[in-house]
């Protein structure tokens, strides 16, 4: 059975995988004048590189989940599409605060992970409002999550409206999940 956790797990496994490459970029680019330049022709690619994979990784997880819980009729996940990220706000931002190369490429990927996670949460929340299932979508953390995070999650509230946000954080872990009635 496809389970929260699970999803939490490949999307924070994926974001492994981009704070990597985001290093390996950066080491490579550092070099140059124009690194903060290059910064805004690479972050935003790599964001919606690693963040179609969420959105694919979610949709799958979805319908997996619909599946073991023996939800009727036909619906397929719908991926998440973010056309503005708001990876040059982020750069600037990060340019801005970091006091050297450590602090940039923290607060970089902190950025690159809340946003790569975004689209798999957006595309569960948009796919539990659009399946005629769901009842809606709910957050779920894991573990030792932070008061802001905790608080969201003790509201227990099923969202039901396309314009209910999912407010999150750097290095955020929560996940949308779907909710079906019995």
């Amino acid at each position: 059975m496809a389970t929260p956790r699970e999803l939490q797990q490949a999307l924070a496994d994926l974001n492994v995988l981009a704070a990597r490459d985001l290093g390996r970029i950066w080491r490579a680019l550092r070099e140059g004048d124009s690194a903060a330049e290059a910064l805004h022709d690479i972050l935003p690619a790599l964001i919606d590189q690693y963040g179609t994979a969420a959105a694919a990784l979610a949709a799958d997880w979805y319908d997996d989940l619909r599946e073991s819980l023996g939800v009727g009729g036909r619906f397929a996940a719908i991926p998440a599409d973010i056309a503005d990220t708001g990876a040059h706000a982020l750069i600037g931002w990060a340019l801005d605060e970091a006091a050297d190369d450590n602090s940039l490429i923290a607060l970089l990927e902190g950025g690159m992970q809340r946003r790569v996670v975004n689209f798999g949460r957006f595309t569960v929340m948009e796919s539990a409002v659009a399946d005629p299932r769901a009842d809606g979508w709910q957050r779920l953390g894991q573990g030792a999550n932070c008061a802001f995070c905790d608080l969201l999650i003790s509201r227990g509230a099923v969202y039901t409206e396309r314009t209910a946000t999912f407010g999150s954080h750097d290095h955020c872990n929560c996940v949308a999940v779907p909710a079906f009635g019995g």
